[in-house]
């Protein structure tokens, strides 16, 4: 048997099933939720009407002839009480011996109140239908606070089948989770995007700069193949075929690091807009996450680990060499590359030599700039060395029509103006292979079918990708990515 099946626990089900009790039943019964219970109390009181809830318990209190145990469903917590009058002495054997936090029960009773005043299932039927083998670490709970909660990270964030049953805002956070996921998706079909797929496996690899999962397909000769880095470039083939207005939410995978913000699978969603460019999809990205908030909480103002949050549009709009000249003092523009290597050698910021000066600029701006942006704010017009699938900036040599929005110091999205001349296309991508130094992750492989489906005709378009786990991060005030996702990446261990 496991090392992590309970012996007492074992024991337990054993003699069950050798008194002829099923402690793994098909099905059970159950008439009302127990939050249904605690909202209709009064009329189930007056009319006195059976009701059967099914929950796990989550403590025991045995006291001579009578039994109190918690019980626990997806809803909400209940007291239960029965007695020994109340069943037979093998099933009482059942309950007051062989019963233990974790297991759970169907029971059936009648609500009343204590002559301590709490609302109470008095049970006169209950089964175990599923016996853990496993011990469940609940500590003690009230209505206002829970105590001895797990704090075991390997817990918290591998075992999350018994954190989620220990933790009950952490539970919430992962249904509010998916209702944001919802949500999303209501706005955007809403809008008249059409949701569509896009290839978890490519064989070429693109749309971001990011290190890929490499596989190989054993039905192609061991062709080697990539998980997605992102869905763009598939989606921009969509709207060459003539989907005008498209989504995705996908999950993405890029073998880099793991820290608060990052996980190497995450989710995103992008969408691409024909007829648009970034100035109107920037009052799209900000609507949508008004909507969210409103759709929430009733207000477009949220708390974040301490700090009040104004989502409410119009964010604020600042240029790259605008926020750098206003939080570093610094005009870029005006400087050469090598006075702007200089700067940065005077003030300890690390660069690659020669590099060219649009990815100097990019990098001063994340070194000096991106903690200080803590209200919602577009960073827009970037250099064009950063952005080779973008359009370049109307009246601005060297840029290009791109944003990213920062809430709390975090980029919670990209977006462009789409570059659409297939010739620029191929030029720009080729160009951006040369560029790269030998401590990038590799050369990306250069998509020449993404080439011709842009050389078929790709209209006017805007296209932005949307940080979902990030924005879930804002709106439930989680402090890192691994409390959102559900199954956040960890260590292999032996069992």
């Amino acid at each position: 048997m496991p090392d992590f099946f309970d012996v007492v626990l074992l024991q337990k089900r054993d003699e069950l099933i050798n008194m002829g009790n099923n402690p793994y039943p098909y099905d059970y019964y159950r008439t009302h939720s127990i939050e249904i219970v605690i909202k209709y109390e009064v009329k189930l009181t007056e009319v006195k009407e059976s009701v059967s809830l099914v929950g796990r318990v989550t403590a025991m209190r045995l006291m001579g002839k009578s039994l109190f145990f918690d019980l626990l469903d997806d809803t909400a917590r209940i007291q239960v009480y029965t007695g020994k009058n109340d069943f037979s002495d093998e099933d009482w054997k059942v309950l007051s011996k062989l019963m233990d936090i974790g297991d759970y029960l169907n029971i059936t009773g009648f609500v009343f109140r204590t002559k301590m005043g709490e609302l109470t299932i008095h049970a006169t039927k209950a089964t175990i239908i599923c016996k853990p083998v496993v011990r469940i670490p609940f500590g003690k709970s009230t209505e206002e606070k829970e105590y001895n909660e797990v704090a075991d990270p390997e817990i918290k964030y591998r075992e999350r089948y018994i954190y989620w049953q220990t933790n009950q805002e952490a539970r919430k956070k992962i249904e509010m989770r998916f209702r944001i996921v919802s949500l999303i998706r209501h706005w955007m079909e809403k809008e008249g995007f059409l949701e569509v797929l896009t290839p978890t496996i490519e064989m070429v690899y693109g749309g971001a700069e990011a290190r890929p999962f490499k596989t190989n397909i054993w039905a192609l000769q061991n062709q080697q193949a990539y998980m997605r880095i992102s869905p763009e470039l598939y989606l921009k083939r969509y709207i060459s075929a003539g989907f005008p207005k498209v989504f995705t939410i996908c999950q993405n995978f890029r073998n880099e690091g793991i820290d608060k913000s990052h996980n190497p699978e995450f989710t995103m969603m992008e969408w691409y807009e024909a007829g648009t460019d970034y100035e109107f999809q920037m009052k799209r990205f900000e609507e949508l996450t008004a909507f969210l908030a409103m759709e929430l909480f009733g207000r477009t103002t949220i708390d974040y680990q301490g700090t009040t949050i104004d989502l409410t549009p119009p964010w604020r709009r600042l240029s790259m060499v605008d926020v750098i000249k206003e939080y570093a003092e610094v005009d870029v523009i005006s400087m050469s590359s090598q006075e702007i290597e200089k700067y940065m050698s005077n003030n300890q910021i690390e660069f690659i030599e020669d590099m060219p000066k649009g990815l100097l600029i990019a990098h001063l701006f994340e070194e000096l700039c991106e903690d200080k942006l803590i209200q919602p704010t577009f960073i827009i017009d970037h250099p064009v060395e950063t952005s080779p699938l973008t359009k370049r900036k109307r009246g601005m040599p060297g840029f290009v029509e791109r944003f990213e929005p920062f809430i709390n110091c975090m980029e919670v999205g990209n977006a462009y103006s789409e570059l659409t001349d297939p010739v620029e296309q191929f030029e720009r991508l080729a160009a951006q292979r040369e560029i790269r130094s030998e401590d990038d992750f590799e050369n990306h492989p250069l998509d020449m079918d993404f080439i011709k489906a842009v050389g078929v005709g790709l209209p006017p378009t805007g296209g932005v990708g949307f940080g979902v786990d990030r924005i879930i991060m804002l709106l439930t005030n989680s402090a890192t990515i691994r409390d959102i996702i559900p199954f956040p990446m960890m260590k292999p261990v032996n069992y």
